[in-house]
Protein backbone atom coordinates (compact mmCIF):
# COMPACT_ATOMS: atom_id res chain seq x y z
CA UNK A 1 0.00 0.00 0.00
CA UNK A 2 1.14 3.79 -0.55
CA UNK A 3 1.39 6.27 1.79
CA UNK A 4 -2.03 8.82 1.15
CA UNK A 5 0.24 11.65 2.23
CA UNK A 6 3.21 11.21 -0.12
CA UNK A 7 1.21 9.34 -2.84
CA UNK A 8 -0.47 13.16 -2.76
CA UNK A 9 2.62 14.62 -2.64
CA UNK A 10 3.76 16.73 -6.30
CA UNK A 11 5.44 15.61 -8.90
CA UNK A 12 7.08 16.94 -12.58
CA UNK A 13 4.81 15.90 -15.47
CA UNK A 14 7.25 15.40 -18.45
CA UNK A 15 5.45 15.79 -21.80
CA UNK A 16 5.93 13.56 -24.19
CA UNK A 17 4.38 12.11 -27.81
CA UNK A 18 0.68 13.85 -26.72
CA UNK A 19 1.38 12.14 -23.33
CA UNK A 20 2.08 13.40 -19.59
CA UNK A 21 4.40 11.16 -17.52
CA UNK A 22 6.00 10.76 -14.77
CA UNK A 23 9.38 9.80 -13.87
CA UNK A 24 9.70 6.72 -12.57
CA UNK A 25 12.32 6.96 -10.01
CA UNK A 26 10.46 10.14 -8.88
CA UNK A 27 7.74 9.10 -8.46
CA UNK A 28 9.17 5.92 -6.26
CA UNK A 29 10.30 8.31 -4.41
CA UNK A 30 7.76 10.67 -3.36
CA UNK A 31 5.55 7.16 -2.50
CA UNK A 32 8.40 6.07 -0.37
CA UNK A 33 9.32 3.29 -2.03
CA UNK A 34 13.09 2.32 -2.91
CA UNK A 35 14.00 2.01 -6.83
CA UNK A 36 16.14 -0.22 -8.27
CA UNK A 37 16.89 -0.76 -12.25
CA UNK A 38 18.87 -3.62 -13.90
CA UNK A 39 19.78 -1.98 -16.87
CA UNK A 40 20.82 -5.19 -18.96
CA UNK A 41 17.06 -6.69 -18.22
CA UNK A 42 15.23 -3.38 -18.84
CA UNK A 43 13.76 -4.21 -15.41
CA UNK A 44 12.47 -1.98 -12.41
CA UNK A 45 11.62 -2.91 -8.94
CA UNK A 46 9.74 -0.42 -6.77
CA UNK A 47 9.84 -1.59 -2.99
CA UNK A 48 8.84 -1.24 0.36
CA UNK A 49 7.72 -3.21 3.97
CA UNK A 50 4.21 -3.77 2.29
CA UNK A 51 4.37 -3.64 -1.77
CA UNK A 52 6.63 -4.55 -4.39
CA UNK A 53 6.19 -3.31 -8.21
CA UNK A 54 7.88 -4.40 -11.06
CA UNK A 55 8.56 -3.05 -14.31
CA UNK A 56 9.53 -3.72 -17.82
CA UNK A 57 11.04 -0.82 -20.46
CA UNK A 58 9.24 -0.43 -23.29
CA UNK A 59 6.39 -3.15 -22.23
CA UNK A 60 2.73 -2.63 -20.85
CA UNK A 61 3.05 -5.77 -18.45
CA UNK A 62 3.59 -5.54 -14.89
CA UNK A 63 3.44 -7.09 -11.71
CA UNK A 64 1.80 -5.52 -8.26
CA UNK A 65 2.61 -7.42 -5.43
CA UNK A 66 2.64 -10.62 -7.52
CA UNK A 67 -0.05 -10.29 -9.75
CA UNK A 68 0.12 -9.44 -13.04
CA UNK A 69 -1.18 -6.09 -14.53
CA UNK A 70 -1.07 -4.37 -18.13
CA UNK A 71 -0.73 -1.12 -18.08
CA UNK A 72 -2.78 1.55 -21.02
CA UNK A 73 0.64 2.43 -21.93
CA UNK A 74 4.37 0.74 -22.01
CA UNK A 75 7.02 2.07 -19.52
CA UNK A 76 9.18 4.78 -21.78
CA UNK A 77 12.84 5.21 -21.44
CA UNK A 78 13.32 8.44 -21.61
CA UNK A 79 16.61 10.97 -20.86
CA UNK A 80 18.81 8.40 -18.79
CA UNK A 81 15.62 7.32 -17.02
CA UNK A 82 12.08 5.67 -17.28
CA UNK A 83 8.79 7.34 -17.70
CA UNK A 84 5.24 5.99 -16.54
CA UNK A 85 2.24 7.72 -17.59
CA UNK A 86 0.17 9.82 -15.85
CA UNK A 87 -2.67 7.67 -17.06
CA UNK A 88 -1.61 4.72 -15.64
CA UNK A 89 -0.93 6.37 -12.23
CA UNK A 90 -4.15 7.32 -11.83
CA UNK A 91 -5.75 4.66 -13.18
CA UNK A 92 -4.42 1.48 -12.09
CA UNK A 93 -1.63 2.45 -9.56
CA UNK A 94 -3.23 4.50 -7.30
CA UNK A 95 -7.00 2.41 -7.40
CA UNK A 96 -4.88 -1.10 -6.49
CA UNK A 97 -2.50 0.22 -4.07
CA UNK A 98 -4.17 3.45 -2.38
CA UNK A 99 -7.91 2.18 -2.38
CA UNK A 100 -10.28 5.23 -2.34
CA UNK A 101 -12.84 4.55 0.17
CA UNK A 102 -16.01 5.72 -0.23
CA UNK A 103 -17.79 8.01 2.31
CA UNK A 104 -20.25 7.79 3.86
CA UNK A 105 -19.66 3.84 2.96
CA UNK A 106 -21.22 2.60 -0.03
CA UNK A 107 -22.99 -0.58 1.05
CA UNK A 108 -22.28 -3.66 -1.49
CA UNK A 109 -25.68 -5.85 -1.28
CA UNK A 110 -26.69 -6.42 -4.47
CA UNK A 111 -24.36 -8.00 -7.25
CA UNK A 112 -25.76 -9.46 -11.22
CA UNK A 113 -23.66 -12.59 -11.70
CA UNK A 114 -23.41 -12.71 -16.22
CA UNK A 115 -23.19 -16.48 -16.95
CA UNK A 116 -21.50 -15.97 -20.80
CA UNK A 117 -23.24 -16.90 -23.79
CA UNK A 118 -26.25 -19.28 -23.64
CA UNK A 119 -28.93 -20.36 -25.75
CA UNK A 120 -28.29 -20.22 -29.55
CA UNK A 121 -24.54 -18.99 -28.66
CA UNK A 122 -22.84 -21.60 -27.47
CA UNK A 123 -19.40 -19.59 -26.49
CA UNK A 124 -16.34 -22.32 -26.75
CA UNK A 125 -16.38 -25.46 -27.62
CA UNK A 126 -14.17 -28.03 -27.04
CA UNK A 127 -15.50 -31.24 -28.41
CA UNK A 128 -19.15 -31.55 -27.10
CA UNK A 129 -17.95 -29.68 -24.07
CA UNK A 130 -19.83 -25.92 -24.11
CA UNK A 131 -18.89 -22.84 -22.72
CA UNK A 132 -22.07 -21.24 -22.05
CA UNK A 133 -22.94 -24.57 -19.71
CA UNK A 134 -20.17 -24.36 -17.54
CA UNK A 135 -20.45 -20.05 -17.32
CA UNK A 136 -24.06 -21.08 -16.05
CA UNK A 137 -21.95 -23.49 -13.62
CA UNK A 138 -20.06 -21.44 -12.33
CA UNK A 139 -22.45 -18.56 -11.79
CA UNK A 140 -24.92 -21.06 -9.72
CA UNK A 141 -21.90 -21.85 -7.62
CA UNK A 142 -20.74 -18.45 -7.51
CA UNK A 143 -24.62 -16.94 -6.36
CA UNK A 144 -25.01 -20.49 -3.89
CA UNK A 145 -21.79 -18.82 -1.53
CA UNK A 146 -23.04 -15.22 -1.91
CA UNK A 147 -26.13 -15.83 -0.89
CA UNK A 148 -24.28 -17.80 1.88
CA UNK A 149 -22.86 -14.33 2.26
CA UNK A 150 -25.79 -12.19 2.79
CA UNK A 151 -25.96 -10.97 -0.85
CA UNK A 152 -29.04 -10.76 -2.72
CA UNK A 153 -27.84 -11.61 -6.46
CA UNK A 154 -29.48 -11.82 -9.56
CA UNK A 155 -28.00 -13.90 -12.79
CA UNK A 156 -28.60 -12.50 -16.46
CA UNK A 157 -29.90 -16.06 -17.05
CA UNK A 158 -30.89 -18.93 -14.70
CA UNK A 159 -30.83 -21.35 -17.95
CA UNK A 160 -29.77 -22.44 -21.25
CA UNK A 161 -31.14 -19.33 -22.90
CA UNK A 162 -29.99 -16.39 -25.38
CA UNK A 163 -30.06 -12.80 -23.92
CA UNK A 164 -28.67 -9.91 -26.08
CA UNK A 165 -25.58 -8.22 -24.54
CA UNK A 166 -27.50 -5.04 -23.97
CA UNK A 167 -30.30 -6.47 -22.33
CA UNK A 168 -27.68 -8.44 -19.38
CA UNK A 169 -26.53 -4.53 -18.91
CA UNK A 170 -29.84 -3.35 -18.56
CA UNK A 171 -30.84 -6.17 -15.88
CA UNK A 172 -27.65 -4.68 -14.05
CA UNK A 173 -28.82 -1.02 -14.42
CA UNK A 174 -32.16 -1.35 -13.40
CA UNK A 175 -31.33 -3.32 -10.28
CA UNK A 176 -29.14 -0.30 -8.89
CA UNK A 177 -27.01 -3.10 -8.66
CA UNK A 178 -23.24 -3.06 -7.02
CA UNK A 179 -21.73 -5.04 -8.55
CA UNK A 180 -21.53 -6.84 -11.95
CA UNK A 181 -19.10 -9.94 -12.60
CA UNK A 182 -19.45 -11.69 -16.14
CA UNK A 183 -18.13 -15.01 -16.04
CA UNK A 184 -16.51 -16.85 -18.94
CA UNK A 185 -14.01 -19.49 -20.22
CA UNK A 186 -11.35 -18.90 -22.70
CA UNK A 187 -10.07 -20.27 -25.85
CA UNK A 188 -8.20 -20.10 -29.02
CA UNK A 189 -8.68 -21.45 -32.42
CA UNK A 190 -5.44 -22.50 -33.38
CA UNK A 191 -3.71 -25.83 -32.13
CA UNK A 192 -0.05 -23.58 -33.32
CA UNK A 193 -0.24 -22.18 -30.69
CA UNK A 194 -1.04 -22.82 -26.92
CA UNK A 195 -2.61 -20.35 -24.25
CA UNK A 196 -3.51 -21.08 -20.65
CA UNK A 197 -4.53 -19.72 -17.43
CA UNK A 198 -6.71 -16.66 -16.25
CA UNK A 199 -6.95 -13.27 -17.33
CA UNK A 200 -9.83 -10.51 -16.02
CA UNK A 201 -10.76 -7.64 -17.69
CA UNK A 202 -11.66 -4.04 -16.38
CA UNK A 203 -12.87 -0.92 -19.16
CA UNK A 204 -10.25 0.41 -20.77
CA UNK A 205 -9.49 4.47 -19.49
CA UNK A 206 -11.37 6.65 -22.86
CA UNK A 207 -7.69 8.27 -23.88
CA UNK A 208 -6.37 4.77 -23.82
CA UNK A 209 -6.07 1.34 -26.63
CA UNK A 210 -7.36 -1.68 -25.08
CA UNK A 211 -5.02 -4.28 -24.24
CA UNK A 212 -4.85 -6.49 -27.10
CA UNK A 213 -6.38 -3.73 -29.60
CA UNK A 214 -4.03 -1.71 -32.11
CA UNK A 215 -1.95 1.33 -30.11
CA UNK A 216 -3.91 3.79 -32.24
CA UNK A 217 -7.41 2.77 -31.47
CA UNK A 218 -8.04 4.77 -28.51
CA UNK A 219 -11.63 6.45 -27.90
CA UNK A 220 -12.32 9.89 -26.24
CA UNK A 221 -15.36 9.35 -25.23
CA UNK A 222 -16.57 9.23 -21.86
CA UNK A 223 -18.42 5.74 -21.31
CA UNK A 224 -20.74 4.92 -18.64
CA UNK A 225 -18.24 3.05 -17.07
CA UNK A 226 -15.86 5.18 -16.38
CA UNK A 227 -17.50 6.79 -13.26
CA UNK A 228 -16.16 3.64 -11.83
CA UNK A 229 -13.02 2.89 -13.15
CA UNK A 230 -10.48 2.98 -9.92
CA UNK A 231 -13.49 0.65 -8.37
CA UNK A 232 -13.71 -1.66 -11.51
CA UNK A 233 -9.58 -1.91 -11.23
CA UNK A 234 -9.67 -2.95 -7.92
CA UNK A 235 -12.38 -5.59 -8.61
CA UNK A 236 -10.40 -7.09 -11.46
CA UNK A 237 -7.01 -7.20 -9.30
CA UNK A 238 -8.42 -9.20 -6.51
CA UNK A 239 -10.17 -11.24 -8.00
CA UNK A 240 -7.27 -12.08 -10.78
CA UNK A 241 -5.28 -12.43 -7.52
CA UNK A 242 -7.31 -14.85 -5.30
CA UNK A 243 -8.16 -16.84 -8.83
CA UNK A 244 -4.82 -17.66 -9.86
CA UNK A 245 -3.93 -18.38 -5.99
CA UNK A 246 -6.79 -20.58 -5.29
CA UNK A 247 -6.26 -22.37 -8.40
CA UNK A 248 -2.78 -22.44 -9.01
CA UNK A 249 -3.37 -21.69 -12.86
CA UNK A 250 -1.19 -19.26 -15.19
CA UNK A 251 -1.71 -15.34 -14.31
CA UNK A 252 -2.43 -13.95 -17.45
CA UNK A 253 -3.04 -10.27 -15.45
CA UNK A 254 -5.52 -8.02 -15.55
CA UNK A 255 -6.16 -6.04 -18.56
CA UNK A 256 -8.23 -3.67 -20.49
CA UNK A 257 -11.50 -3.88 -23.16
CA UNK A 258 -14.41 -2.12 -24.25
CA UNK A 259 -16.79 -5.16 -24.11
CA UNK A 260 -20.66 -3.81 -23.87
CA UNK A 261 -20.79 -5.82 -20.22
CA UNK A 262 -17.84 -2.98 -18.92
CA UNK A 263 -18.48 0.11 -21.20
CA UNK A 264 -22.24 0.36 -20.59
CA UNK A 265 -22.77 -0.74 -16.80
CA UNK A 266 -22.75 2.18 -14.16
CA UNK A 267 -21.39 0.04 -11.21
CA UNK A 268 -18.20 -1.61 -10.66
CA UNK A 269 -17.82 -3.91 -13.49
CA UNK A 270 -15.48 -6.81 -14.58
CA UNK A 271 -14.71 -10.20 -17.41
CA UNK A 272 -13.62 -12.93 -15.97
CA UNK A 273 -11.82 -15.24 -18.07
CA UNK A 274 -11.55 -18.16 -15.91
CA UNK A 275 -9.15 -20.77 -17.63
CA UNK A 276 -8.86 -21.87 -21.62
CA UNK A 277 -10.83 -24.68 -22.58
CA UNK A 278 -8.60 -25.68 -25.38
CA UNK A 279 -6.01 -26.25 -22.47
CA UNK A 280 -6.27 -29.52 -21.43
CA UNK A 281 -4.92 -28.53 -17.44
CA UNK A 282 -7.19 -25.90 -17.84
CA UNK A 283 -10.07 -27.60 -19.13
CA UNK A 284 -10.25 -30.69 -16.39
CA UNK A 285 -10.45 -27.44 -13.91
CA UNK A 286 -13.53 -26.02 -16.15
CA UNK A 287 -15.49 -29.08 -15.74
CA UNK A 288 -14.69 -29.98 -12.38
CA UNK A 289 -17.25 -29.21 -10.09
CA UNK A 290 -14.57 -29.55 -7.35
CA UNK A 291 -12.09 -27.40 -8.99
CA UNK A 292 -15.41 -24.46 -9.70
CA UNK A 293 -16.21 -24.44 -6.39
CA UNK A 294 -12.72 -23.03 -5.70
CA UNK A 295 -13.22 -20.43 -8.56
CA UNK A 296 -16.50 -19.49 -6.96
CA UNK A 297 -14.72 -19.52 -3.39
CA UNK A 298 -12.13 -17.61 -4.89
CA UNK A 299 -14.46 -14.72 -6.76
CA UNK A 300 -16.63 -14.54 -3.00
CA UNK A 301 -12.90 -13.89 -0.84
CA UNK A 302 -11.87 -11.23 -3.68
CA UNK A 303 -15.46 -9.49 -2.85
CA UNK A 304 -14.62 -9.74 0.45
CA UNK A 305 -11.34 -7.99 0.14
CA UNK A 306 -12.70 -5.27 -2.17
CA UNK A 307 -15.36 -4.56 0.13
CA UNK A 308 -13.14 -3.99 3.19
CA UNK A 309 -10.90 -1.81 1.13
CA UNK A 310 -13.69 0.36 -0.10
CA UNK A 311 -15.36 0.58 2.44
CA UNK A 312 -18.70 -1.11 1.43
Amino acid sequence: MLPVAAAAAPLTRVQLAGREWHELAGWAKANRLSFTWNRPAKLAHLTNATTRLSFAADSQQSVINGVKVWLSLPITPHAGGLLISVLDVETVLKPILAPKRSSPPRRIRTIVLDPGHGGKDPGNQEGGLLEKRYSLLLAQQVRAKLQAAGYHVLLTRNRDTFVDLPDRVALGNRAKADLFLSLHFNAIASRATSAEGIETFCLTPHTASSTHAPPQTTQGSTLAGHKTTGESILMGYQIQKALVRRLGMVDRGVKHARFVVLRDTTMPAVLIEAGFMSAKGDLRKITDATSRARMASAIVEAIRIYRQQTGG
